[in-house]
């Protein structure tokens, strides 16, 4: 009797530029196992480390994105120790995520549930199936939310949405989570592909550098106010004014004109 092989739970491909990262267990909707923690971990930093990926892609196989944390999960951090560590490993490939200088975009399509749905939101952008399922089921189970969702959703969609979402575990379709601004748009089954490569071409038409500092900024001023947001653009311009790719975008332009 053959032994069944064992899938590769998450698949990593790189080409021209694009790295794109796959939950690959659909039979399971893409559940994260704790071995999946560490390998989101490990690829992530290698695309944030690597100068030649300029875009991060991430998505689910199967039809689907990720329905959250496998019930092997909650087993496992049932144990104080075990919780602690997969916990940090979390915590660091989310952080890493979430500041990664170069444009992340996740792909959702059939479901994007708990985890799955905050591991989806720490991209820049992402694009769903109008019919795509979105939801935060944490309290309906005895749970928090995870995966940074507490912070993600009321900068996201406000107070009043964030409630609906996280404390009675609404369901949204892909459609009406572009309405309340939670992702960046939704589109018909049949066109995410062309809209994935359309964005994925914008965003490698921007300049790098100019793109990681607006990005940062973004994140470290939003919640200090005009005063520090103003000293931090004053800081930041300069080097950004005399940066090559600012130099030759403006020759460029002044030949047009």
């Amino acid at each position: 009797m053959e032994q069944e092989v064992q899938a590769t739970p998450l698949l990593v491909k790189k080409e021209e530029g694009v790295c794109t990262i796959t939950l690959n267990r659909p039979r399971v909707l893409n559940a994260m196992t704790v071995e999946m923690f560490a390998l989101l971990q490990t690829s992530i930093a290698e695309a944030a480390d690597d100068p030649e990926v300029e875009v991060l892609i991430l998505r689910g196989a199967g039809g689907n994105f990720c329905s959250g944390a496998d019930l092997t999960v909650l087993t496992a951090l049932s144990e104080k120790d075990e919780a602690d560590e997969a916990l940090a490993v979390i915590n660091d490939f989310i952080a890493r995520l979430h500041q990664m200088p170069k444009p992340v975009i996740a792909v959702v399509e059939g479901v994007a549930v708990g985890a799955g749905l905050n591991l989806a939101l720490h991209a820049d952008f992402v694009i769903a199936t109008t019919d795509a399922v979105l939801q935060e089921p944490f309290v309906q189970i005895g749970l928090t939310t995870d995966f940074g969702g507490t912070y993600l959703l009321p900068q996201l969609v406000g107070t009043a949405w964030a409630k609906r979402l996280a404390l009675l575990g609404e369901k949204v379709s892909g459609q009406t989570a572009e309405q309340i601004g939670l992702i960046y748009r939704a589109v018909e089954p049949a066109l995410i592909e062309q809209e994935v490569e359309a964005l994925v071409a914008t965003v490698r038409r921007l300049p790098r550098q100019a793109y990681a500092v607006t990005k940062e900024g973004l994140g470290r001023c939003q919640f200090n106010g005009l005063e520090y947001a103003l000293a931090w653009e004053k800081q930041q311009q300069p080097s950004l004014i005399a940066h090559p790719a600012f130099q030759s975008l403006v020759r460029a332009k002044m030949k047009r004109t």
